[in-house]
């Protein structure tokens, strides 16, 4: 009987998922070579950002969103090795969840990137929301939002692999659908945020900002950027209806639908993001939307230079 009831029981915790989830489970002949090249990307990608970081800062010009993109593609370094030792070890389960939380949490980093490029648009559209302190406490509430509600995330996603209880892995499955609406929202969101802001009449004239580039070309980048996003949520999102798919329409581990395959995996994550991400290197975000702050008004007092002021914040 005992020998009986050790068969039926799945050993755990943790537990494998019983349900497909999205990119599949990885396989050691397809996954490991086409992980390798995405590390070896993104560790690309990685070196170029983070050099122009320590050039700009050398030349007191400081960039944080540089290190904040060279930090995105370290975590996309971390979550591709994971997946190899996910699929070099496909009975380990801490390994997968490790895997599971890292694509989901590495995203986010983008979506702060645009949403900031987009927050620094609408001042230049609307000089009078410079320093207006409910504008930019709104964003920052936002901000701040996503993280809590990616830690919630992330917390009922490793739970889920610790428990067999129905009621508490409905209860995970409700708050990840919560989660991944509240990103696609925060996905989306520069698109009709810079649409709506040409569209309202300014009593001032526009200001632009940076060092190059006009306002029409920067509105561009970060509507292309939201709009790849859009197939990527990441980034912006058609890769989140695929992660949505996932949750709301789950499937067994043995039976995937097509938004559980590699294929949608592979070239709606990953892929995509490297597009955003080569985009901000190649376009010189670091260039086009800086903004003046106390780091450079300090180097430039050191110096003894002159410089215009910009009351914009980072």
């Amino acid at each position: 009987m005992s020998g009986q009831h050790g068969q039926m029981m799945p050993s755990g915790p943790p537990y494998i998922p019983k349900t497909a989830g999205y990119g599949g489970r990885p396989d050691k002949g397809v996954d490991v070579p086409i992980s390798s090249v995405f590390i070896a990307i993104f560790f690309t990608l990685a070196v170029i950002h983070m050099a122009l970081f320590a050039r700009n800062r050398r030349r007191g010009h400081f960039f944080v969103f540089s290190a904040v993109v060279f930090g995105f593609c370290m975590s996309r370094i971390v979550t591709f090795s994971m997946r190899i030792a996910w699929a070099t070890h496909p009975r380990n389960a801490q390994v997968a969840i490790a895997a599971s939380v890292f694509v989901a949490a590495g995203v986010v980093l983008l979506f702060v990137v645009n949403l900031n490029f987009a927050q620094r648009l609408l001042r230049a559209y609307h000089p009078r929301l410079v320093g207006n302190k409910l504008f930019d406490r709104g964003f920052l509430v936002y901000y701040i939002s996503v993280v809590l509600v990616l830690i919630i995330v992330i917390t009922t996603t490793v739970q889920s692999f610790y428990t067999l209880s129905a009621h508490t892995l409905n209860i995970d499955s409700s708050i990840r659908k919560f989660g991944i609406i509240y990103f696609a929202v925060f996905a989306f969101a520069p698109i009709p945020m810079l649409l709506i802001g040409n569209l309202i009449p300014s009593n001032t004239p526009r200001q632009n900002f940076g060092k190059r580039g006009d306002l029409t070309e920067k509105t561009l980048i970060v509507l292309f950027a939201s709009g790849i996003l859009i197939f990527t949520l990441t980034e912006t999102a058609l890769s989140t209806a695929l992660r949505a798919a996932t949750s709301f329409m789950p499937r067994p581990a043995t039976d995937p639908g097509w938004f559980n395959s590699r294929a949608s995996f592979y070239v709606f994550t990953p892929l995509l993001e490297v597009v955003v991400v080569a985009m901000y290197a190649a376009t010189r975000a670091d260039q086009k939307f800086h903004v003046e702050g106390n780091f450079e008004r300090k180097r430039a007092a050191e110096s003894g230079e002159n410089i215009v002021e910009t009351s914009e914040k980072a």
